[in-house]
């Protein structure tokens, strides 16, 4: 019996360091990309490809007086968890889709909504809102917006844009 005592607390040493190894979270994960972060597009290549904003003005109309470097992110009833997170993550809002989608779940939501993206169990991210978003934003600051504080909501948008300046 000491042997296999012994075995099986050797395992479960192992198991759960394997466990948490593999789980934890990188902290860098969770950090703000910042304006200068590689990521495969910018908000700004989104104005020029979709809004067909001039070039010259996409480069600049973050940095206009009022907009302090942000972006106005609008989320519509289309919208999908994983589109979100992709779309954040693709135009270099977040560093790590994974890290994230854990700050979203992991973030309370006090102003629950009926007409939202679920999060986790008890989350929601508004639709038909807007949310004035940064590259300097951490994860957990960006999950705290998208849960709680909606810059304004708007009745439809037919365009259906996603990022506007």
């Amino acid at each position: 019996m000491g042997r296999k005592f012994i075995a099986l607390v050797i395992l479960i040493l192992v198991g759960g360091f394997v466990y948490y190894f593999f789980t934890k979270h990188n902290e860098e994960n969770f950090k703000a990309p910042g304006k200068d972060w590689e990521s495969a597009k910018k908000v700004e290549d989104y104005f020029i490809e979709r809004l067909h904003m001039p070039v010259a003005e996409a480069e600049q109309i973050r940095s206009k007086p009022g907009v302090d470097g942000t972006a106005d992110l609008r989320i519509s009833t289309e919208v999908t968890l994983d589109a979100l997170i992709g779309n954040l993550f693709y135009y270099g809002f977040v560093r790590d889709e994974k890290a994230f989608r854990y700050a979203l779940e992991h973030t309370k939501d006090t102003t629950p909504s009926d007409k939202a993206i679920k999060v986790g169990k008890d989350g929601t991210i508004d639709t038909n809102a807007e949310y004035r978003i940064s590259e300097n934003m951490t994860a957990w600051e960006l999950a705290d917006l998208l849960l709680n504080k909606p810059a304004g909501h708007f009745p439809f948008d037919e365009y259906n844009y996603f990022f506007m300046p």
